[in-house]
């Protein structure tokens, strides 16, 4: 059995503590070695359209509290915004002498090149077995039993680079299944605590 879910309009709070709390998960740990700098979440829309779940089965049912597992499916048009910094020649050189008639040399050496970076992650795809948790006092706890991830698209500041493309590509997509499987329980609740507030307010 499935059913709809009713896909608020955000308030600007909500999405500056999600902001806040997808900063500290792509921060968390080890980053890829050509990110030089702090990811920074500039920009996050929640998008229009609701994930679709179908309940395979329920556990706890009670007015405070709801228990069940989920197929979960998400095509929606969500997207977020990154900047950050890399380093564009990771390859460096090692310095080279060039003598000259034995009386010395010219030394020439290479830097690596620091650029600011913009990528934006779009047209996510996912599909999983959820455990999904309501509590009416104690918030929303949602947690993956397998990877979701099936599709993203991301765009940044080389797309006209093939090889750069592609190897952002693959580290973003690492990045961002590791988010669901380790991260993303605690940010689902922590938001969720966030609007049970603003309901009380």
């Amino acid at each position: 059995m499935s059913f709809n879910i009713n896909w608020p309009e955000f308030s600007k709070e909500f999405i500056d503590q999600a902001k806040v709390q997808l900063t500290a998960a792509l921060n968390k740990g080890d980053k890829p070695a050509n990110i030089v700098d702090h990811i920074n979440v500039t920009e996050l829309n929640m998008g229009s359209k609701p994930p679709d779940l179908e309940i395979l089965e329920i556990g706890e049912l009670a007015d405070e509290r709801f228990r069940g597992i989920f197929k979960l499916v998400y095509t929606g048009d969500a997207y977020v915004v990154l900047q950050t910094k890399v380093q564009a020649n990771p390859l460096t050189v090692p310095k080279v002498t060039l003598a000259i008639n034995n009386k010395g040399g010219i030394l020439a050496a290479n830097w690596p090149l620091v650029v600011p970076m913009r990528l934006r992650i779009s047209n996510l795809k996912l599909r999983g077995i959820v455990v999904l948790v309501i509590d009416k006092q104690k918030g929303v706890t949602l947690v993956f039993k397998n990877d979701p991830l099936e599709k993203v698209d991301v765009n940044s500041t080389f797309d006209n680079i093939p090889n750069i493309r592609r190897f952002l590509q693959n580290q973003i997509e690492k990045q961002l299944r590791k988010v669901f499987q380790d991260d993303l329980p605690s940010l689902i609740h922590n938001l969720s605590l966030v609007l049970i507030e603003q309901k009380r307010a």
